[in-house]
This record gives structure tokens, sequence and C-alpha cells, in this order.
């Protein structure tokens, strides 16, 4: 059994909208995830760049200002001793804030805290620079040994903020390699999220709509072809399954008007034929009892043979008229099958037997064959009531003329006598048998060539020739036409 849905094509829209936005949001967040690594890497780096510049600035001017303290002597030289003291405060201060972790911060204050020292004895030495130079402790300034010594805290606490910041890069860029070597399988995840919501939105979608919907423009099609039993399933999205329920319902009020109608049109028809079933029955039957009454005792031979065919024929023409009126009154049930019209043609002529020749008419037929889509059987009984009409009307010695033509749509058969022409102008529409005066006739082999005609698709139309006689043209579609 299907699977019902309980949603509505908009709620069908409403979670295909859903499943976007989700996809969007998945998307945007790993996006925003690489964007704040990459940022929060980056920052950490640059930082990191501007801590070693800093030092490095510091552990440069302090050197130079070392090397400075032996020209105080020179105006130039102080006034740049004292402007690179500021300036190393400064980078200390920079420093500082370029420190985002308590080990960094320990570091530079090391730095400090060594440059401090190294800094009571150049700030003594300059501020006697006025005076008389301290020549030896100049020299022990100069000396490599002192240097080594006096720096030998900064240089290590220096070292340390160095070998700190190395390893800070380290572990940054072991992060950045973490996150690398998943960015292919990150970036896959959009990808498969994608596909598989697609697949299913995809899936629920046909199932709730494309395919109930192609079913209920099937059901639709077989309803316009009058196959009023047919029923579309009442599956999908709720307005697919509300359309299919009133498509039902409505091919079920067809369905039930039409059996109404044809009981209608049966009930007006035997009204119809009731008048002329009782006198067609009823006028034999007179004959065959006035015919009784003579066969008395002293009735001759010859009078008994007499009347003895007479009832007969009256009972063969009984018998003929009974058989065309269940023939007429039986419901048409197509059998269509790609057949030659003109081989139809031919068995309806032979079926006349020997009578054109014994009426001393002519039969021609002419034109050239065409296939069509038909019930042959049907066809053919039709034709030859029409070419029984058509031989009984012409006069002996005439010709009955039968002619296919055809165009790119239609398909015309022509049968043309040199009789009298008709009295009256048939009915389409009639219920019952027309007038006949023919000696054989039943005056309903118009009536059912009309309706096996109809059932084709065609049309049959009768009108006056030119110079006497009939045309009874028979117009067929060349495709689409039968229907049951």
């Amino acid at each position: 059994m299907p699977r019902q849905f309980t949603f509505s094509l908009q709620g069908l829209l409403r979670a295909y909208l859903g499943s976007l936005l989700v996809l969007v949001l998945v998307t945007a967040g790993l996006s925003l995830a690489w964007a704040l690594v990459w940022q929060q890497s980056s920052q950490a780096s640059l930082r990191l760049n501007g801590l070693l510049v800093e030092a490095q600035a510091v552990r440069g001017d302090l050197y130079r200002q070392m090397k400075e303290i032996t020209r105080l002597g020179e105006a130039p030289s102080r006034d740049a001793y004292w402007r690179r003291l500021y300036r190393i405060d400064e980078h200390f201060y920079l420093m500082r804030q370029y420190a985002d972790t308590d080990a960094t911060l320990e570091a530079i204050g090391r730095m400090e805290e060594a440059y401090e020292l190294i800094g009571v004895v150049l700030n003594r030495l300059a501020y006697t620079a006025n005076q008389a130079p301290d020549e030896r402790r100049i020299d022990e300034l100069l000396n490599p040994a002192y240097d080594r010594w006096m720096t030998g805290d900064f240089e290590m606490a220096y070292d340390d903020l160095n070998e700190l910041v190395a390893d800070r890069r380290q572990t940054l860029q072991a992060r950045l390699d973490r996150w690398l070597a998943l960015a292919p399988w990150v970036s896959a995840v959009p990808l498969i999220l994608a596909g598989l919501m697609v697949w299913r939105v995809s899936r629920r979608f046909r199932r709730g709509f494309t395919q109930p919907l192609e079913s209920l423009v099937q059901g639709t099609d077989a309803l316009g072809q009058g196959q009023l039993d047919h029923r579309v399933p009442e599956q999908g999205v709720a307005e697919i399954r509300y359309l299919a329920r009133t498509l039902n319902r409505m091919a079920r009020e067809l369905e039930a008007s039409r059996r109404e109608l044809v009981e209608r049109e049966r009930q007006a028809a035997l009204g119809a034929l009731v008048p002329v079933i009782a006198h067609n029955i009823r006028n034999p039957l007179a004959g065959i009892r006035a015919n009784a009454q003579l066969l008395d005792a002293e009735a001759t031979s010859a009078e008994v043979l007499e009347t003895g065919a007479d009832i007969m024929e009256a009972t063969d023409r009984l018998e003929r008229w009974l058989a065309a009126l269940l023939a007429y009154l039986h419901p048409l049930r197509l059998d269509p099958a790609a057949q030659s019209l003109d081989a139809v043609l031919e068995a309806a002529v032979a079926a006349l037997g020997p009578r054109p020749d014994t009426q001393g008419v002519t039969i021609r037929r002419q034109g050239e064959d065409v296939r069509l889509n038909l019930d042959g059987a049907l066809l053919e009984q039709a034709l030859h009531g029409l070419m029984s009409n058509a031989l009984e009307a012409s006069p002996a010695g005439g010709r009955v003329d039968i002619t296919l033509a055809s165009d790119e749509r239609v398909v015309r058969v022509h049968i043309d006598d040199q009789g009298p022409g008709m009295r009256i102008e048939p009915d389409p529409d009639a219920r019952g048998p027309l007038p006949t005066t023919k000696k054989r006739g039943t005056g309903l082999g118009i009536p059912f060539a009309y309706k096996v005609v109809q059932a084709h698709g065609g049309q049959l139309r009768f009108e006056d020739r030119d110079g006497g006689g009939t045309r009874v043209t028979m117009i067929l579609p060349r495709s689409g036409g039968a229907s049951a």
C-alpha cells in the first residue's frame, strides 16, 4: 500500500526550504569556523612577530646605548643616549601589549628586570658625563668580559622569550596543520549533506507530488476517453488527494448519470418501438390467420399451396424484421483493428449474393484503397444495408457506384444509385425504424448504419443527386475515431 502523506504541498515546499536553510547554515558555520581559526592564528602570529620585533629592538638599542656611553661628552651622543632610553621604554610597553599569556608577560618582566640592572650602571655614568669621565668605569664597560657579565641575565631572558615565541609558533603551526588536514573532509561535509538532502527531498517530492500528479493526469485522460469506471489513486500531498477525491466523485456521478441517461434513452426507444413492433407483428399475423382460415376442408390443392406460400413469406418477413430489430437494439462493442477498407467493401458487395444480376443492376467500385482502424464486421454489415437499399432503389439496367475518396484527415465512401430518390430525410437521432415500402425492408438498416458510423467517430449523410438518384456518403476519420 503506498504511503499516505499527511502534509500539504505547502508543507512539502516548507520542508524543502528548511532543508536548504539547514544546508546553508551548516556551510556558513563551517566557513565561519575556518575563518575564525584562520583569523585567530593570523592575529596570534602577528602578535608574536610584533613581540619579537620589539624584543630585538630593545636588545639593539641596549647595545647601542652601551656604546654611546663612551661618547657622552659630545652633545649629539648625549642626546641620542636619552632618546634611546625613552625608545626602549616604548618597546617594552609595546611588548606588553603584544603579550597574550602569563608566560609571555613573565619573560618580558625578566627582560625588564635585567635591563633595569644594566640601566642603573649606564645612568650613573650618564649623570657624571658633564664632570670628568670615569675612565676606569668606561674601560670596565668596554671590557668584553664585563660586558658579558653585566648583560648575561638580559641575554638569558631574551633567549627565554625567543624560545617561548618559537614554542607558540610551533603550536599555532600544528593547529593550522590539523585544520589543513581536515579541510578536504570538512569541505566535503556540505556536499555530502547537500546530496542527502537533495535525494531525500526529491524522493519525497516525487512520491508526494510528481507521481500522484501523473496518476491524476492519466486518470483525467481515461475519463476523457469515456472510461468512467476508472479511479485515480487518492495518494500524495493533501492538494493532490483532494483533486483525486473530487475527480473520482465526478466520475462516479458521471457514470451514474450515464447509466440513468442510457436507461432513459432505452425506455424512450422502447416506447417509440412498441407501436412499430405491434404494427409489424400484427400485419403478418393477420395475414397468417386469414390464410389459415382459407385452409378448410373444401380448399383445393392449388389453394393450399398458394396459401402455404403466403404464410411462409409472412413468417420469413416477420423473422427478418425481428432479427434486424435485435441487431439494432443490441449495444455495440467495437473491436477495432487496422484493416483494408476496400476489403470491407468487397465483403459487403459479396454479401448481396446474386441479387444484382437478378435485378439487372451493375455495381461498380472505384478509388484507391486505404487502411483504417475499424471494426470490419460491423462496418461490413452497415455497408451491406446501405448497398442493399441502393440496389433495391435502382431500376433494371441501372448502376450503383461505390467510390473511395480520401484526404489527410478523413476517408469518404460514396454510394450512388439511380433510383427515384428518398422520400424522407433520415434523422441520425431517430430512436426507431424508418418507414419503408420495400418488400424485404425492415426500416432499421439506416438507423443501424448511423449507429455503427457514429461509434467509429464518423458521419453519415444523404443527399439527392443532380439528374436523379441518391448519394449516401460515409465519412470516417483516418485515425483515433473508433471508440468502445
